[in-house]
């Protein structure tokens, strides 16, 4: 390869390397809110997977222990997905009168 065709690759890499780093430092990317107030904050998340007593249904639990929510989500073999079979509001729960 010629000499001056070298410079001009190497001296576009540069450039190129120079944009992308200048992307890299100048943009913020945030997938959430970041005020709760504005929007769903922020999760931390519990997985257990669990089975029903006399059939071979799978069932995955999440637990979101930020937002005090219990999801239940069970496994269909025909449609290989997963379909919602509960929901939770731990925090509702919690401010009912009443229990032990």
């Amino acid at each position: 390869m010629r000499p001056l065709r070298l410079k001009q690759l190497v001296g576009l890499n540069l450039a190129l390397a120079g944009a992308l780093a200048g992307f890299w430092f100048l943009t913020s990317a945030s997938a959430q809110p970041v005020n709760p107030g504005t929007g769903r904050g922020r999760g931390e998340y519990l997985m257990i997977a669990s089975g029903i007593p006399g059939s071979n249904a799978n069932n995955v639990q999440i637990l979101d222990v930020s937002n005090q929510e219990l999801l239940t989500l069970r496994f269909d073999q025909g449609r290989r997905a997963y379909i919602v079979s509960g929901y939770r509001s731990l925090s509702n729960d919690r401010n009912i009168p009443g229990g032990r």
